[in-house]
């Protein structure tokens, strides 16, 4: 590990054998305070990072709502890679920044427990001193001599916890920056994808249908969204339980139905059936197919997070204590893992996140229609969504 010289002034006055703590002492004076300002500015940048995923991925929301075909779909596709590179360089900084705050508190901590070996064993030579003012330093010496052996001792073993802390942070950030799911090195240029008009190249971009006056509407709906997408226009805003005047839902994309049904035949098969029953959870209600079923979570998912899978709330108070809601149905992580299901664990894969939500939804409230966004739409005259 590397010291900064002659930043410490020298034991004073020399006590007879500590050279190698002094020596120590100047080792485990480093410069924290810069490596805490690294990590600040590597924070910020994750949060920047995450600012711009998050427009990106609301601009791609309209661009998928406002149109269809394969081209669509292949675009929709490849643009959320970008949204997938964000998060990862996002988490890969958040998690930098915490491994040099580490280092620099292990840091601070060695400095505090050396300094006080210091400052004891001076006081102690400067008391025995006093003790036997007749007594030359080379007669007093034998006599400190235990304490400065103990003092060393103490001393390399705070020395070695710097120096592993630091060996550690310089593992852990290159782990964090090389082990990314996905970089943003790894999209490959637009240019040769099929959605991108070339010669001999057939793309397929439809105009998406707007919704009839007598789109999907819950019973007594009068509540509004969190200015997520929607196909009458607009853009896309923050994610949440904020209300408008609309009280309509509009209609499920094709693929978040999709992504629904297949989350629920996950949630009904076989192979989770002792799972849940180990939980205590009786989801017997539930059905892939059943219309309502579908309509109450996409339901949940529109005011959540507008149907944008890589949604997160990064101003409310679960993200001041740093586990922001995340995903379609906004789970924050303790909870998305406490009802994530075995072989379902990323928060932001829209059936893994769905899973979650519904199970939470039921391990808190019972069924779907006692959430209480569903039931305030459902039952309440003029009821607004309630988050859960």
């Amino acid at each position: 590990m590397t010291d900064r010289g002659g930043d410490r002034e020298p034991i004073t006055p020399t006590v007879p054998g500590s050279s190698e703590l002094l020596n120590i002492a100047m080792k485990v004076n480093g410069d924290k305070t810069s490596i805490t300002a690294i990590a600040t500015r590597w924070r910020s940048a994750a949060g920047k990072v995450n600012e711009h995923a998050r427009e990106l991925g609301g601009a791609v929301n309209a661009v998928d709502g406002a149109w269809q075909g394969e081209s669509a779909d292949a675009f929709d596709t490849y643009m959320r890679k970008y949204g997938k590179a964000g998060d990862a360089l996002h988490d890969a900084l958040s998690h930098c920044a915490t491994s040099l705050d580490t280092a620099a508190g292990k840091l601070g901590t060695a400095e505090t427990k050396v300094n006080n070996l210091v400052g004891n064993l001076v006081t102690q030579w400067n008391t025995y001193c006093a003790n036997n003012p007749k007594k030359t330093e080379a007669e007093l010496a034998p006599g400190i001599k235990g304490a400065v052996d103990q003092a060393v001792s103490d001393a390399r073993v705070h020395l070695a916890d710097a120096d592993e802390a630091v060996s550690t942070a310089a593992t852990d950030l290159k782990k964090h920056l090389d082990e990314r799911s996905i970089t943003f090195k790894d999209i490959p240029a637009p240019g040769d994808e099929k959605f991108v008009p070339a010669p001999g190249r057939t793309v397929d971009w439809q105009k998406t249908p707007q919704p009839d006056p007598g789109r999907t509407t819950l019973a007594g709906a009068n509540g509004g969204g969190s200015g997520g997408y929607s196909p009458e226009g607009g853009g896309y805003g923050g994610y949440g339980s904020t209300t408008s005047s609309g009280g309509t839902v509009p209609q499920p994309k094709e693929k978040i139905v999709e992504w629904i049904k297949e989350a629920l035949t996950i949630i009904k098969s076989d192979e989770m059936a002792d799972v849940l029953r180990k939980r205590g959870i009786d989801v017997s209600d539930l059905d892939p197919n059943d219309p309502k079923d579908i309509e109450r979570i996409w339901t949940i998912i529109y005011y959540e997070s507008g149907g944008d899978p890589n949604a997160q709330n990064n101003w409310d108070i679960n993200a001041r204590n740093g586990v922001p809601s995340q995903g379609l149905m906004q789970t924050i992580p303790p909870v998305f893992q406490a009802n994530a299901l075995p072989g379902y664990n990323g928060i932001k894969e829209p059936v893994d996140n769905i899973i979650a939500g519904v199970l939470y939804t039921y391990k808190r409230y019972g069924s779907l229609a006692q959430h209480p966004g569903i039931d305030s739409l459902e039952n309440v005259p003029g009821g607004t969504y309630k988050p859960y």
